[in-house]
């Protein structure tokens, strides 16, 4: 399949992309030590080293897999040559000494999953493996809702919602697995251990808990305890230019709860804090960027906050913050986002898993384009879609370089991405990605010979209030397509395609669908491309 991408005019990008077909891993492990210690509700995320650390997430906890089996070169990894599995972390209710009269660890009271982790050089603890959890308090029932002796949970920070056996949107679980969202509760947390020969190289149990590192800009229930959000969900993470990064999705208000506010709605966010003070939890910054265009960093979390008095703050209303895919309202649901920097290039790539609404709710799995890692290119394009989310095998997607060591740092002319179904398996589901054209073009026009003649008038009137001609001389039979361009070099879609012999030609486009602004018209024949600027007023 080859896609057509554009091109940004900041930098260099690939004009077309090969998109292979899925393939699937299997892992596989003989012993009975680690049975079912390998499952993968999200792609096992990678820290590099001597061997590939894997965290692979079974539902609910995380275990870390250390081996030399690679994802890129092998349809079937090995683990019984690795070293593991290590538990590296547990929700509340998995733990040794829960009681549900225990109101603490509400951060990760039903689950708490390593979904991204990061090696950093701390300056005082030294090597650290810091890890970025989804974490979930909610009403759950373990097993069919029928039987007396399946296990339910109640949550703590909506002890209003209570279960209702007759009402599935109260409790989480069953047979089959629904998730009950009147009373889910979604959060973003941090741990981290030292990455060293006492630890065995980070291989063991996340015990230093910093909780939330972030917290909803619509807070999580009412002062009346009227649900808000259902949270904060499915980090991903990047160290960059002395920072971590770390993207979240953001449920904004829930349903017609709570008014809809200004920076304090859905969609993909980002915290960020210095390398130096990473094991902070008040360290993190969120970006806001106001109506105005103004940018900031706002502390991501309330004074005053700590994890032990979580359940003082599910009232208080977190900074406001900035959507960064900058989506209209109602048009598409965020699931996950993942960042890798592009190597010996200025710019990073962006994987994307969405609810495209507009278009009967199907899940898509798109790529963006940025240059500072806050402000984001429109969709470049889909790579994998999915008719319902029975059906998805992308999902939760994060980035994986030629070799296979690497979820944050890829070469654009040849990567993978990594995704999986509906459900945690003992597989991992990768598409492989390269880039067709030389990325030796920019936002210029090109030699030509297939237009002979390139006139002022090529594009009349310019500018112009929806309509316009283009008006070319060929030299030779071919088909034309006329697409349009936004100014960061994004295929907006084609505006007209047609045969044309040799000669004089002037066809009429219609741009009308599109608000007035800057754009790029960009036409191919059968072996060229010219681009050329048009206005719309």
């Amino acid at each position: 399949m080859m896609i057509n991408t554009g091109l940004t005019a900041q930098s260099p990008r690939p004009t077309e992309f090969s998109v292979s077909e899925i393939s699937t891993v299997n892992f596989s492990y003989s012993g009975s030590a680690g049975k079912d210690k390998f499952k993968a509700e999200v792609p096992p995320w990678i820290i590099p080293g001597g061997l590939r650390s894997y965290f692979f997430v079974d539902g609910s906890d995380t275990y870390i897999w250390s081996s030399s089996a690679s994802i890129v070169h092998d349809r079937k990894a090995d683990l019984n040559d690795a070293v593991g599995p290590a538990l590296a972390s547990a929700s509340y209710i998995r733990t040794p000494g829960y009681h549900p009269s225990n109101k603490i660890n509400n951060w990760k009271r039903n689950y708490h999953a390593i979904y991204s982790a990061n090696y950093i050089s701390h300056p005082v603890q030294g090597p650290v493996s810091i890890g970025f959890l989804h974490g979930e308090n909610k009403n759950q029932v373990v097993g069919k809702i029928s039987s007396e002796m399946s296990p339910a949970y109640q949550n703590t920070i909506q002890p209003n919602v209570t279960i209702n056996p007759n009402d599935h949107r109260t409790y989480s679980g069953g047979e089959p697995f629904l998730e009950g969202w009147l009373a889910y509760n979604a959060m973003i947390s941090a741990a981290w251990v030292p990455n060293n020969a006492g630890t065995n190289w980070g291989q063991q149990f996340f015990n230093n808990e910093l909780g939330p590192i972030t917290w909803p800009s619509t807070g999580y229930v009412t002062v009346n305890g009227v649900k808000c959000t259902s949270g904060l969900k499915h980090p991903s993470s990047i160290v960059a230019d002395g920072y971590i990064y770390v993207f979240y999705t953001d449920g904004g208000p829930f349903g017609a709860n709570i008014h809809h506010e200004e920076g304090r709605h859905e969609g993909v966010k980002v915290v960020r804090a210095k390398i130096e003070d990473a094991l902070d939890p008040h360290a993190y910054a969120v970006y806001y960027k106001d109506p105005s265009g103004i940018e900031s960093w706002l502390p991501a979390l309330p004074a005053g906050f700590t994890k032990e008095n979580m359940l003082d703050y599910v009232a208080v209303r977190g900074s406001k913050s900035a959507d960064l895919m900058n989506d209209v309202h109602g048009t598409s649901q965020e699931v996950r986002f993942s960042v890798a920097k592009v190597r010996d290039a200025d710019y990073y790539i962006g994987v994307e898993e969405y609810i495209d609404i507009a278009d009967g709710k199907k899940f898509k799995v798109a790529f963006r384009y940025s240059d500072d890692l806050v402000n984001w290119g429109d969709r470049v394009v889909v790579v994998y879609e999915s008719p319902e989310w029975s059906k998805t095998k992308m999902n939760y997607p994060v980035f994986l370089d030629k070799e296979g060591w690497n979820n944050t740092e890829v070469d654009i002319d040849d990567f993978y991405i990594l995704g999986t179904g509906i459900n945690p398996q003992k597989m991992v589901n990768k598409i492989h990605i390269k880039s067709v054209n030389p990325l030796s073009q920019s936002l210029a026009i090109r030699p030509v010979s297939t237009f002979r003649e390139i006139r002022e008038n090529l594009l009349y009137p310019n500018p112009n209030n929806g309509t316009f001609n283009v008006n070319y001389v060929i030299t030779e039979p071919s088909r034309i397509r006329i697409s349009l361009l936004n100014t960061a070099g994004i295929n907006l879609g084609v505006l007209k395609t047609s045969t044309r012999n040799p000669g004089k030609h002037s066809d009429s486009v219609n741009m009308n669908l599109f608000p007035a602004g800057i754009y790029f018209v960009e036409m191919k024949s059968n072996t060229e491309t010219i681009l050329y600027k048009i206005v719309k007023n």
